[in-house]
C-alpha cells in the first residue's frame, strides 16, 4: 500500500519508462529531456516527483550541464534506501564529473 502511494500505476511511470528505455538505445539526451519534461503534468504522487527529478539530473548530466544537474540531484527528498542509493550513484558521478572539469580548468 505504501509503494502503491509513494509510486502508483499510473500513466506517468510507464510513460516514463518507455521514454527511459528508448533513451538508452537512441541515446539523445536532449530529446529525451524535452519528452521528459511534458510528462511532468501527469506526476501525482512524491515518489513520482522524485524518479522525475533523478532522471531530469541524470539526462543534464549526460548533456554535461553539470550545474543544473547537482541543483536537482541536491533537492531531491529521501524515499526509501534503495532509492537513495540510486540518488547517490548519480550524485556521485555528477560530483566526480564537476571535479574533473574543474581540475582540468585550472591546468
Amino acid at each position: 500500500m505504501i509503494l502503491r502511494r509513494l509510486f502508483g500505476s499510473n500513466k506517468f511511470m510507464k510513460k516514463m519508462n518507455t521514454l527511459m528505455e528508448v533513451y538508452a538505445v537512441s541515446k539523445n539526451p536532449e530529446a529525451t529531456y524535452k519528452q521528459l519534461e511534458k510528462l511532468e503534468k501527469l506526476i501525482k504522487t512524491e515518489g513520482e516527483s522524485a524518479w522525475y527529478d533523478l532522471n531530469r539530473a541524470a539526462l543534464l548530466y549526460d548533456m554535461r550541464r553539470l550545474d543544473a544537474a547537482a541543483d536537482i540531484v541536491l533537492e531531491i527528498p529521501s524515499l526509501n534506501p534503495e532509492f537513495d542509493a540510486k540518488c547517490a550513484v548519480v550524485k556521485t558521478k555528477i560530483m566526480d564529473a564537476m571535479r574533473f572539469s574543474n581540475y582540468t580548468a585550472m591546468r
